[in-house]
């Protein structure tokens, strides 16, 4: 068992893994494994030093789909909030955020942008996006005028010439107004003009009529979508936080984009590579996740040609100013890594159902399912995941009391993706 986790947490952590294969958002990290080294380059050389000094920096993180990209993102989230960076992790997708599409980027960056946050208030799925963190920043503001002892009549006052002087020098003139009228608003106590406010900032919507009359006389649109990014990045730098780090996880292949479309989103991610080398975004770092690179170096276009120029150069433990992160690099042995990815998650099992596997049985269950997974290491099947999946799977064959013969019939059978054919439901087996 893990002291460190409660039932509830562990709970959490091996229903999402145990049924999806993917990582939870809170509690990855007690099952990760293999991550360590690439992990530490990104702290050392980036987030406790290079992007806090004003550096900023884009990285390509290449995996197979189900092969760790999200582990890594989420792993890299928990580095930036421990040196008090903000973070925004955004899903994208072909029908919600395509990257062609820079204001549907730019809105999911302001609806993910999060502070740092506890694991129950991850786990609980806490408010996330700009109108939390402005009510945060808010919070803060009133805590230190109470500190300072600023009599409460003169804290409004004091909110609004912070809120003032937090948006100057933004690109983006509605941007910074609209960020200013939503302090304002918190001030004020008018959850009207704070909400339409958040609704201009987070792109759900034009209200030609209200929004006209707060004086944002056009709605954030694809033509200033980055000056809109690089304001965000101001405002934050100008509120003293270390910097912004952004997480875009490529949930699926792009693949039925048109040719324009692709030219389009090529081009905007050129230009993201080159903003993480201009002034505008100092204290900046993106990480953009994708499951196959040859999506985006592959073509015969100027476009093509620009961006596999910029993301060529390999990140690893002699060059970390390399752009391309190869999580299949990081596997010398993948047997070794799913024994040690299958006795963490081992634990977390126990403290979720406070039962304890019998060492003997975990160790030669962990090595039948190590040894199957591996030899899908080298296809396109995320071995990964199918490997945690068919752990817990495994793992609540052994809780329950099944008769369980663990060999290598078994290994397979908990790794295959479909139900077997004299798999009884659960109903129909007879109780002790």
């Amino acid at each position: 068992m893990i002291e460190a986790l409660t039932a509830r947490q562990a709970r959490h952590v091996i229903e999402v893994v145990g049924s999806t294969g993917t990582p939870p958002e809170w509690g990855f990290q007690f099952f990760s494994a293999g991550l360590d080294g690439y992990l530490r380059v990104l702290e050392e050389d980036y987030l406790r030093t290079f992007i806090r000094d004003g550096g900023a920096s884009f990285k390509v993180v290449v995996g197979t789909y189900g092969g760790g990209k999200t582990h890594f993102l989420y792993s890299v989230r928990e580095l930036a909030w421990k040196h008090e960076y903000l973070v925004a992790y955004c899903p994208l997708s072909q029908e919600s955020t395509p990257f062609h599409r820079l204001d549907r980027v730019y809105h999911s960056i302001a609806a993910n942008l999060m502070r740092p946050l506890s694991p129950d208030e991850l786990l609980s799925g806490a408010d996330r996006g700009l109108g939390a963190f402005l009510k945060g920043v808010y919070a803060d503001l009133m805590d230190a005028f109470a500190a300072d002892k600023v009599p409460e009549k003169k804290r409004a006052e004091r909110v609004k010439a912070v809120a003032a002087d937090a948006v100057r020098g933004v690109e983006n003139p509605n941007f910074g107004r609209a960020v200013r009228l939503a302090l304002e608003a918190l001030a004020d106590d008018d959850p009207d003009r704070f909400d339409s406010a958040i609704q201009f900032l987070s792109v759900d919507g034009y209200d030609r009529v209200r929004h006209r009359q707060m004086g944002l006389l056009q709605p954030i649109e694809r033509g200033q979508a980055f000056a809109t990014i690089r304001s965000l990045v101001t405002f934050v730098r100008n509120l003293r936080f270390r910097g912004l780090v952004i997480l875009f996880d490529e949930a699926e292949q792009a693949g039925a984009m048109t040719s324009r479309q692709k030219e389009l989103m090529l081009g905007n991610l050129r230009e993201l590579v080159d903003q993480c080398g201009a002034a505008a975004f100092a204290n900046v770092m993106v990480l953009y996740a994708i499951p196959n690179e040859q999506f985006l170096t592959e073509g015969r276009s100027p476009a093509y040609e620009a961006l596999r120029q910029r993301i060529q150069t390999v990140f690893d433990f002699t060059n970390p100013t390399g752009v391309k992160i190869k999580l299949d690099r990081l596997v010398r042995d993948p047997r070794a890594l799913m024994i040690e990815i299958g006795s963490k998650l081992a634990a977390v099992y126990e403290s979720a159902y406070r039962t304890e596997v019998p060492f003997e049985g975990r160790t030669k269950l962990v090595g039948l399912l190590a040894a199957a997974a591996a030899e899908r290491a080298f296809g396109d099947i995320g071995y990964k995941r199918l490997f945690v999946q068919a752990m817990v799977r495994a793992l609540h064959a052994m809780r329950l009391g099944r008769n369980v013969e663990l060999d290598e019939a078994f290994a397979r059978r908990m790794l295959s993706t479909a139900e077997e054919p004299g798999d009884a439901p659960a109903g129909d087996e007879e109780q002790d």
